[in-house]
């Protein structure tokens, strides 16, 4: 994903998506109700996955472009499923706050509980993910 770019989505994937969910509950380009452009704020993975994988992939020195693509995979792979629970609980806080607020940008209100939030769950990603000597 790169940042701010739509997503691509197949056809068997919508197909699939409109079969469990219905048209209407599907947020994403090609359906009725269409995913904000370039909204980081309302993606998981930029305003909060991109950052850690950056955090813990860089963490040491990397060697050549193998190394760091292995770093990538194995901090994904390490992703449990307490961190994603995490994760969305704190998506679904930025959606009711983008609701509550007419659709507004909600940056200006998380300032301060979202500078709390994002760094206790990076905290608990860099302790939970961090590689320990055994």
């Amino acid at each position: 994903m790169q940042e701010g770019a739509p997503p691509h989505i197949a056809t068997p994937v919508k197909q699939l998506l409109n079969l469990h969910f219905g048209n209407d509950r599907i947020i994403i380009r090609h359906f009725p109700t269409a995913w904000p452009p370039r909204s980081s704020g309302l993606n998981p993975c930029d305003f909060l996955l991109w950052g850690y994988l950056r955090d813990v992939v860089y963490g040491g020195p990397i060697a050549n472009v193998a190394q760091l693509k292995n770093r990538i995979t194995q901090h994904i792979h390490n992703i449990n499923t307490e961190t994603l629970q995490s994760v969305v609980k704190h998506a679904v806080l930025r959606f009711q706050l983008i609701v509550e607020n007419g659709g507004q940008h909600i940056e200006h209100f998380l300032s301060k509980s979202k500078r709390f939030i994002d760094g206790f769950i990076s905290f608990c990603f860099f302790f939970v993910f961090w590689p320990r000597d055994n």
